[in-house]
């Protein structure tokens, strides 16, 4: 008969080879030795007697054996292990860990029952600044980049697929694999991860993976960080996919106080994003039709009232009523839906009737 030390040592092994099996993305392979890591684990814990003496040896490896459980997503078992682990005496460190993890387990199992399952990919998001404390953040600093950074996961989706842009209306399921999902932030730089759960059962269409659309990702916040605009312009070719990661990245990117760093990290790679938002331009080349219009910025709130009036336009009130017709080119369109009913900042060119849209931003800012 085994004891509980060599039940612990092979299980310890298989781990190891798991972890290994994941960063080569085998991920049936990682999930069969994780399985089996987890049988032999538990098995260890079962042969450690329920009594105060016992610990933390006891509760530590019903810990390992229901972390490891996860890993090969047995959720109903890594909760009974927790359990287990819970119902003899953890040291304060080693239960709240347990804790931790049973939460995790719940969350997985209401995934399940909506019918999603995680991917294995995902990618963290790590902000740092004046306006991050040790695991706070301003709210309106985290979520304005956390929706930003969804619709840049959905656009990158579409891209990728191939998908005609759709500047308007409800975009096909099939073209929405992937239902984000958020881990626990973490503190020091307010780092949260970012996982793509999709439909249990369901392919996933053209073969598109997480993976691809992580790295598609970061590889174009990496050439937009580098100033390459010219790298980007080669591996987004059409100028409406173009315009649209350039907006979106710049709204995520540091405004210098707040937020003086953003950090994007996945298995195969950490970009990081310092550029300044005032130091990237959406429309760094001139665009047709520029000429005769001259710059202008305004300040107001975007409304519906004049969206009528022009084809591919919003209207924007300033303060003292003067009303503006904002046009808005193919791409940037998600910028300005995100600042709706909002004061803001807008900067453009104006030839007297209309205002061609550069950028939006919050007055606040």
């Amino acid at each position: 008969m085994s004891t509980v030390r060599e039940l612990h040592d092979k299980a310890m092994k298989l781990a190891h080879l798991a972890m290994v099996a994941r960063h080569s993305q085998e991920w049936e392979r990682a999930e069969t030795l994780a399985r089996q890591a987890y049988e032999h684990e538990a098995q260890a814990a079962e042969l450690v007697s329920e009594d105060q003496v016992s610990e933390p040896t006891r509760s530590i490896l019903y810990r390992s054996a229901a972390s490891l459980a996860y890993q090969c997503k047995e959720f109903v078992i890594a909760q009974r292990l927790i359990a287990k682990g819970l119902s003899g005496y953890p040291p304060p460190q080693v239960e709240q860990e347990l804790k931790d993890l049973y939460e995790q387990m719940n969350f997985e199992l209401h995934l399940q029952v909506r019918g999603l399952t995680l991917e294995n990919e995902d990618f963290q998001l790590s902000m740092q600044g004046a306006g991050v404390g040790y695991g706070t953040i301003l709210y309106d600093e985290f979520v304005k980049r956390i929706k930003t950074t969804r619709t840049l996961i959905d656009r990158t989706i579409q891209r990728v697929m191939g998908v005609t842009y759709q500047r308007s209306g409800r975009v096909a399921k099939t073209y929405r694999p992937f239902v984000p999902a958020l881990s626990a932030a973490r503190p020091s730089s307010f780092a949260i991860t970012i996982k793509l759960a999709v439909a249990k059962g369901e392919q996933i269409p053209l073969l598109i993976t997480a993976a691809q659309v992580i790295d598609e990702i970061m590889a174009g916040v990496e050439l937009i960080n580098n100033a390459d605009e010219k790298g980007l312009r080669e591996r987004i070719q059409q100028d409406n996919y173009y315009r649209n990661f350039i907006a979106l990245t710049r709204d995520i990117a540091p405004d210098g106080e707040k937020i003086s760093f953003v950090g994007f990290t996945s298995l195969r790679k950490a970009v990081s994003l310092t550029r300044q938002r005032s130091q990237i331009e959406i429309s760094p080349e001139a665009e047709k039709g520029d000429v005769g219009r001259t710059p202008i910025r305004v300040e107001g709130i975007l409304d519906y009232a004049t969206a009528r009036r022009h084809k591919e336009a919003i209207g924007l009130t300033t303060e003292d009523g003067k009303e503006y017709t904002i046009v808005v080119q193919e791409g940037l369109d998600d910028l300005v839906r995100a600042y709706f009913k909002q004061w803001v900042l807008v900067t453009g060119l104006y030839d007297q009737k209309l205002i061609y849209l550069k950028d939006v931003q919050s007055s606040d800012e």
